[in-house]
């Protein structure tokens, strides 16, 4: 899998030998997860960065990429040859299953607020490292600064809680803003 020539500085030693050519692999033409240019620009930064330490995952028959799409458009945006990565023996349904698993489960994590606005000010005192390899850009940091003192503690903030009514058209959005708001209660009208 390896050429002995080519120089995989770029993948940390204990991925190298999962290195695959880059060419030879498939981005899945059904990944239900889409990545804008913000995101692939923190990918490929990231990997300028730290290099790579964590393997895509391939599905043998097609060599399908199932997790790391992103990670593999960035790396052939900077120029690598190779990526590290475990290639699996599975069926289709499996793969389809995998995919959507790899994404979804990672959206359902949550951030404590207050230690990721810990470490991003921390980041913040060091020149070196260039937020965007963290995924946050400047207005996200910033708003997260915010609620920090001088001695980079988190701010006492009051709580607040919301309620998010689902409903099938403009008319039932009315007619229940209007009885809640007779409720005494604040609302506010969103439409997505």
């Amino acid at each position: 899998m390896e050429n002995q020539q080519t120089n995989l500085d770029y993948i940390i030693k204990p991925l190298r030998n999962l290195a695959i050519p880059i060419t030879e692999l498939n981005p899945d033409p059904t990944n239900a997860r889409l990545h804008s240019i913000r995101n692939i620009e923190a990918i490929k930064a990231s990997l300028n960065k730290f290099g790579q330490r964590i393997p895509i995952v391939v599905q043998k028959q097609g060599m399908i990429v199932l997790a790391g799409n992103a990670r593999l458009e960035a790396a052939r945006a900077i120029g690598w040859t190779h990526i590290a990565a475990i290639v699996v023996d599975e069926t289709d349904l499996d793969a389809i299953a995998f995919g959507i698993a790899d994404n979804r489960t990672a959206e359902l994590a949550e951030w404590d607020r207050d230690v990721l606005t810990k470490l991003l000010a921390e980041l913040q005192s060091d020149e070196s490292i260039e937020h965007i390899v963290t995924g946050f850009n400047d207005a996200e940091i910033n708003n997260l600064l915010s609620f920090i003192n001088e001695n980079n503690a988190p701010l006492e903030l009051e709580a607040q809680y919301y309620v998010t009514i689902e409903v099938d058209s403009e008319e039932r959005q009315k007619q229940l803003f209007e009885e809640m708001t007779e409720r005494g209660l604040k609302c506010r009208l969103v439409i997505f």
